[in-house]
């Protein structure tokens, strides 16, 4: 990745909304590209980092393990996400695990210039809040569906909620860019389960699978089962 993609991305990215060309122009002089593997880990649980993190390209996940082993994903990160927000303004230490799932290229950005920046310009402690707010609600959510729900009610909340845009508009097709293990960490279930939970919904008529594209057949009996019906 050349300095014109990575400045192209920096222009992009809402975290940087409202900064001068100035300061886009210190984080692109700062910015140090590295380039991960799937399976890399790129941050480990309880580690003090001391940078914030963004997608370039590829696919990041966030995940907490167990003593045991279990492990539960809670964010996927795609291009032009930031992760590691929280311990880059502070001297906290990283509270999960971050792991390529892809071939991924990330911009690390030094802490102190992020302090920095972020002591001097309103805007980025506006986006930064913005987007760690979004989080929380997003926390809120997986906590709710891995506490109250069974199986089958998380896989079809997690269809319905990966097929609407953000326009609020609906679409039918979902490409899916993790494998079935992946899933089944994000909703809390072994692999066996989630495959016969699939397959019972195709049997329903709920969806169709095709290899990793999912299409979804009768979004009502999916909303119906989302609800606990």
């Amino acid at each position: 990745m050349d300095k014109t993609e990575e400045r192209h991305i920096l222009r992009s990215l809402p975290l940087f909304k409202g900064l001068s060309s100035d300061q886009l122009r210190i984080l692109d002089q700062c910015a140090k590209h590295k380039t991960y593997n799937a399976g890399d880990l790129i941050a480990s649980e309880n580690e003090t980092m001391r940078a914030l993190y963004i997608v370039a390209e590829g696919k990041i996940k966030i995940f907490k393990s167990s003593t045991e082993g279990k492990e539960q994903t809670i964010y996927l990160f795609g291009p032009g996400e930031p992760f590691c927000i929280y311990s880059a303004l502070t001297d906290h230490i990283f509270p999960a695990s971050a792991m390529a799932l892809e071939k991924s290229s990330i911009l690390v950005f030094p802490r102190d210039i992020i302090q920095d920046m972020a002591q001097n310009e309103p805007a980025l402690l506006f986006n930064t809040l913005l987007v760690l707010s979004r989080r929380l609600k997003e926390c809120m959510g997986l906590i709710e569906t891995l506490a109250l729900k069974e199986i089958p009610q998380r896989l079809a909340s997690f269809l319905l909620h990966s097929t609407a845009t953000e326009k609020g508009e609906e679409k039918d097709i979902l490409q899916m860019s993790i494998t079935q293990r992946e899933l089944a960490k994000i909703l809390g279930a072994t692999p066996e389960t989630l495959s016969r939970v699939l397959r019972k919904m195709a049997d329903d008529g709920l969806i169709a699978m095709e290899g990793r594209i999912i299409r979804i057949l009768s979004r009502q009996n999916l909303e119906r089962l989302a609800s606990g019906y």
